[in-house]
């Protein structure tokens, strides 16, 4: 077992979940980039989901992108895959929808939105619908009001992710 893990946050996003289960501590963050450096910088252990994609300097920055890349600071110790939490396309119109950049491929119909706003986790992009910000939003069912949120369900998944937790290397300078 790893002492702490790095991650992203917020509390209650499917890699905060993953990590606690392997790790005692886990430290959060607003990106996996965050994560990455804050991992780098205190040798801690890093979750990072196959899925995961995020826009570094206006370019997608992959999974794929992060193993191969960061091969000289970081190992991977263990791989397995589980369940995420519920997710639901909650969908008022095709004026606008908040999403993580790593569900986007769940919406077959993401072209037919007038506005797609990328968040840094579903918890984000949820906390965006509940605001008004936008009129659809794909995220975890867990943070639904069972009472408003019921009527605008579209659509329910629950696919499978993979889990890479990877470990510094030490440092040979």
């Amino acid at each position: 077992m790893i002492d702490i893990i790095a991650t992203l946050g917020p509390v209650g996003t499917d890699s905060h979940i993953q990590a606690a289960r392997v790790g005692s501590t886990v430290s959060l963050h607003s990106t996996f980039h965050a994560a990455i450096e804050h991992a780098k910088k205190f040798r801690t252990g890093l979750l990072v989901p196959a899925g995961f994609r995020e826009d570094r300097d206006g370019k997608q920055f992959s999974w794929v992108d992060f193993h191969f890349e960061y091969l000289d600071s970081f190992e991977l110790q263990s791989v397995w895959f589980e369940k995420t939490l519920p997710m639901g396309l909650l969908h008022k119109s095709y004026d606008s929808i908040a999403l993580h950049p790593s569900t986007c491929s769940l919406i077959t119909d993401l072209d037919a939105y007038k506005e797609i706003k990328y968040t840094r986790s579903k918890v984000d992009a949820y906390q965006r619908y509940s605001q008004g910000e936008v009129a659809s939003v794909l995220a975890s069912t867990s943070m639904f009001n069972q009472i408003f949120d019921q009527p605008y369900i579209k659509s329910r998944f629950n696919p499978t992710m993979v889990w890479c937790l990877y470990r510094t290397l030490t440092c040979l300078t």
